[in-house]
């Protein structure tokens, strides 16, 4: 058989099969299940425009002990692990968690060079804002946009760049369940990630300043 017949063949099955021949989709998918549920709500966006120019746009997810666990539970599904292997994870997360705040952040900037977060002399300062007081991260690292992470975490865009952000817990406890924003300032404006607000809002944006 030529070549030519071969890929007609090799069609024809596929046309025949459906679907069979595309990747799938993990199971359960990233928009299912308890982890999809406490992911969504834990997670605020926000725009920063200069009239009607798009400057910058943040995502972020508080990772509070439950959306921890949760997130443990969907990659223990999708990656067959043990119930050992599940336990080690969650006493991590567990431990991770007691030591601080944690946001996963996906961030775009119009400007790559203002993509900076991690910078040592970043151009933004990062804060959460809670109980009148600014909480500065300990750390901020750049995080892989690998298969896992887009696959957890849906709303990454192919311009942005994935982000952890590590704070000290509050001196008044942890911040889960109370209101506090997460924010980005820069001398562009500011991003504010309101988590008082309802699920989904966009909140209010300090427009730049005219030239």
């Amino acid at each position: 058989m030529s070549a030519s017949l071969r890929a007609a063949a090799l069609a024809a099955v596929a046309a025949l099969c459906g679907c069979a021949f595309l990747p799938r989709s993990p199971s359960p998918t990233t928009m299912e299940g308890e982890w999809a549920g406490k992911r969504d709500a834990a997670t605020r966006r926000a725009f920063l425009y200069d009239g009607l120019k798009h400057r910058a746009t943040a995502t972020a997810t508080h990772l509070s002990l439950q959306v921890r666990e949760a997130r443990a539970r969907r990659l223990a599904e999708w990656f067959g692990w043990t119930p050992a292997e599940l336990d080690a994870q969650l006493a991590q997360e567990r431990k991770e968690a007691g030591e601080g705040e944690e946001f996963i952040v996906s961030f775009y900037a119009a400007e790559p060079k203002l993509n900076d977060l991690d910078a040592p002399r970043s151009q933004w300062r990062v804060s959460v804002k809670v109980d009148g007081m600014d909480v500065l991260p300990r750390r901020v690292t750049e995080a892989d946009r690998d298969a896992t992470n887009v696959g957890l975490y849906p709303y990454i865009g192919p311009f942005d760049v994935l982000y952890r952000v590590l704070l000290p817990q509050p001196p008044t406890g942890p911040i889960d369940g109370r209101e506090y924003t997460l924010e980005l300032a820069s001398a562009v404006g500011k991003l504010s990630i309101d988590f008082g607000a309802p699920n989904g809002t966009i909140t209010p944006q300090e427009p730049v300043p005219p030239p």
